[in-house]
């Protein structure tokens, strides 16, 4: 009996030094978990809500579509459609068919337009390529045609105003949208609000 205690002392020794050696082994694991992995995680969470916040904001202030506010989407067909009557006529003076080209493209690219910003620029081409065909067209057409001629532009120049009034309202509330924007710490990551451009 009593080698047989002293036989289970040391064991009882050896397993307590072993659980020691664990416990420290612990310690020394849970001083050298690293630190930067947590805080990357923090600061991308902080990024991502911060992102997403400001995205928020500027959604809240920046206008619907352009093209769906207003009367703007009838306005641009009125317009290019004033644009084509305008072109038939011109086409009996016989002019260059360079200049009845321009307005073609310039017709399709004012009809494909997606933003306020590329409907304006569209249409300053537009109207550049009208007024030069009808000047040149005006010398070469009789009496008649030219009252005809006139009638189509005096359309196309009525619906570029109701289309520069729709800019004019769109932008007031543009404005207020970009100078958010411009204050956003991620506005390089969002895109601009849309403005109509010329107007000034």
């Amino acid at each position: 009996m009593a080698q047989a205690t002293m036989q289970q002392k040391p064991q009882e020794k050896q397993s307590g030094a072993g659980n020691g050696r664990k416990a420290g082994n612990t310690d020394k694991v849970k001083k050298t978990l690293p630190v930067a992995p947590g805080v990357v995680i923090m600061v991308l969470l902080l990024v991502v809500s911060l992102f997403v916040g400001n995205m928020r904001a500027l959604q809240n202030v920046t206008p619907a579509s352009f093209l769906k506010t207003g009367n703007v989407s009838s306005i641009v067909e009125d317009r290019a459609s004033a644009a084509q009557n305008a072109e038939t006529v011109a086409r009996r003076a016989s002019l260059d068919e360079s200049l009845y080209q321009a307005v073609d493209s310039a017709v399709k690219e004012f009809r494909s337009a997606k933003t306020a910003r590329d409907l304006s620029r569209a249409d300053q081409d537009l109207t550049a390529a009208v007024s030069e065909m009808t000047a040149e067209a005006k010398q070469g057409l009789d009496t008649e045609n030219q009252r005809v001629l006139t009638r189509a532009i005096d359309s196309f120049t009525e619906q570029g105003s109701f289309l520069r009034q729709e800019g004019r309202a769109f932008n007031e509330k543009a404005n207020k949208a970009i100078a958010l924007y411009e204050k956003l710490p991620t506005a390089f990551l969002l895109p601009r609000p849309d403005r109509y451009e010329g107007l000034e």
